[in-house]
């Protein structure tokens, strides 16, 4: 599955960042799912399921980023 390799070296690179780089990632997911979200708004959004990948990957972010702050 390539989407499921795609999450696996996602997670990979999430683990190797520290507090401030999950925060810019974060900040970064979140501008990119506001633009989606404007996108689908006006009708110009053609993929859908971005929203919902754009959505798991804030979810991923903030749980490695709440493993680092816990330690």
């Amino acid at each position: 599955m390539p989407n499921n390799r795609l999450a696996k070296e996602s997670r990979e690179e999430l683990k190797g960042l520290d507090a401030a780089g999950l925060r810019a990632k974060l900040e970064e997911s979140r501008l990119k799912l506001w633009q989606l979200q404007f996108s689908l708004g006006k009708r110009q959004l053609e993929n859908t399921a971005e929203l919902a990948k754009t959505r798991k990957q804030i979810a991923r972010i903030l749980t490695y980023l709440n493993q680092v702050e816990a330690k």
